[in-house]
């Protein structure tokens, strides 16, 4: 069950199309980030991993078509649902969105009613997934694999289940003692002075993003998301 809004980026260069479509969206419950060209659009999934695109095809920078091809290249954000808005609407140029990587093509002008239905669709389809992102770092439990910016990793297992106890706690402060508990069980045998030596392994191999993990002073370490 989705338990926080969905969000939603928005790529369209014309301003008061963008702002109409934010608008009922937001009303409508969802999340929504905007972006004025490709190269920002871009960009801008590629930071927050939203659960959904609206992509114009029409853009300055990278067009709709570069952005979708890209953004379905990339590891991280293939499986995210994307929308082409298009004043196209030609058979021949649905095609090529759709061939293109688009998993629905919407003709403009098109009703907010209709658009909010076809999100409400492709949200649907898309594969659930258990894998957890924080920036660049992505963890997926399912197939045991830790990803830094599309390239992958490796930890051990007692790495990555520390990780992956930090990462599905954004935010939260766990002791030494709490993170064995959490990660490991009570049947390990790792004790508490060494999780520091783990913790260290697995920034090094996280390289300029294992600043997700911060040291609390006089507590432990937690996951952090902030840029400082």
């Amino acid at each position: 069950m989705q338990s926080t809004p969905y969000h939603i980026v928005c790529i369209e260069d014309e301003v008061d199309i963008q702002e109409i479509i934010a608008f009922n969206l937001e009303r409508a419950g969802y999340q929504v980030s905007l972006a004025e060209d490709g190269i920002a659009g871009l960009s801008l999934v590629q930071s927050c991993q939203p659960d959904l695109v609206l992509l114009d095809v029409m853009l300055p920078g990278l067009n709709g078509m570069q952005v979708c091809q890209k953004l379905k290249s990339d590891p991280a954000t293939s499986d995210t649902p994307i929308i082409m808005l298009s004043a196209r609407s030609e058979e021949s140029d649905i095609v090529k969105g759709l061939t293109g990587g688009a998993d629905d093509y919407i003709t403009k002008p098109f009703s907010q009613a209709e658009l909010i239905a076809r999100i409400q669709v492709a949200l649907r389809r898309k594969p659930q997934s258990n894998t957890l992102c924080v920036k660049q770092v992505c963890l997926d439990p399912d197939d045991f694999t830790c990803k830094v910016a599309g390239t992958t990793v490796k930890l051990t297992s007692t790495e990555f289940k520390l990780l992956q106890t930090l990462m599905q706690k954004p935010g939260r402060a766990f002791s030494r003692e709490q993170l064995i508990q959490t990660a490991l069980g009570e049947q390990t045998d790792v004790v508490d002075r060494n999780v520091d030596v783990h913790i260290r392994a697995i920034r090094k191999a996280l390289g300029e993003d294992n600043v997700i993990i911060e040291t609390v002073r006089g507590v432990g370490y937690r996951c952090s998301n902030s840029d400082h």
